[in-house]
């Protein structure tokens, strides 16, 4: 893999749209925003987290292509995980990832997350889909959009969740305040969020999410190393009575 990603340097007219990961056969849009995720996902883990039973059931908001979906069937071969992507090209090469490798226990939506359900304004650049800067966030490198259907988290959480992987662009901090103010973060035992501090309402989202999490009984960790100003960064949260282990930076630490 680093080779081909050496080679997209060297030459940008070689393009690579498909990988063999652990049996599994991936397609992709960009080789560049494998490499980035499949470092953060496999390499450094940043999705790990301590299951009480071999079946876990989790939701994965912002599924993108699926690479965190193989990461985690490959863990837990017998998760159950609803996966929402909502725009509509990245869903459908999402949706052929999941069929053509026969990944199984895995509900697929179609949908953006927010606080409203709805229409909304979703803003991508067409030359690059399925890249990460996609949001509902108006920013200069995704200078066109267009309407996705939003739907609230909360409506899908019905009874205990082992894990919420959080990569929405923006988005996070109206998604688990919902679920707070609708008594569902509660049934969440983990979660993995993705903050993106960079984004035009970026300065909010953290302080925000650490207001929540500490507030519902959390222990929360920075994952990745504290980022420079405007650096994307995980954060894990373990509810005190998860016995999650490995907290370095927890609330009130």
């Amino acid at each position: 893999m680093r080779g081909k990603h050496f080679l997209t340097k060297l030459f940008p007219r070689c393009r690579f749209q498909s990988q063999r990961l652990f049996g599994w056969k991936m397609e992709f849009f960009d080789y560049f925003e494998v490499m980035g995720t499949f470092e953060t996902v496999f390499l450094a883990r940043d999705y790990r987290f301590q299951p009480t039973t071999r079946r876990p059931r989790i939701l994965d908001c912002g599924s993108n292509i699926g690479l965190s979906l193989v990461y985690f069937k490959r863990e837990y071969p017998e998760a159950t995980i609803v996966a929402f992507e909502p725009d509509p090209v990245t869903f459908a090469l999402l949706r052929r990832n999941v069929l053509r490798n026969g990944l199984t226990g895995i509900e697929l939506q179609n949908l953006a997350l927010g606080a409203t359900p709805g229409p909304r304004e979703f803003f991508h650049d067409p030359e690059k889909p399925g890249s990460g800067g996609n949001s509902f966030v108006q920013q200069s490198v995704v200078p066109v959009s267009k309407q996705v259907q939003v739907a609230r988290l909360s409506d899908f959480v019905g009874g205990e969740f082992d894990l919420l992987k959080l990569d929405v662009e923006g988005a996070e901090l109206e998604v688990v305040e919902d679920l707070a103010a609708r008594g569902k973060l509660r049934l969440i035992r983990e979660l993995v969020i993705e903050v993106h501090p960079g984004l035009p309402n970026g300065s909010r989202i953290f302080p925000g999410l650490k207001a929540f999490l500490e507030a519902g009984g959390f222990q929360w960790e920075i994952r990745s190393t504290w980022p420079e100003e405007g650096g994307n960064f995980t954060v894990h949260a373990a509810r005190a009575d998860a016995n999650a282990a490995d907290h370095g930076q927890k609330s009130g630490a």
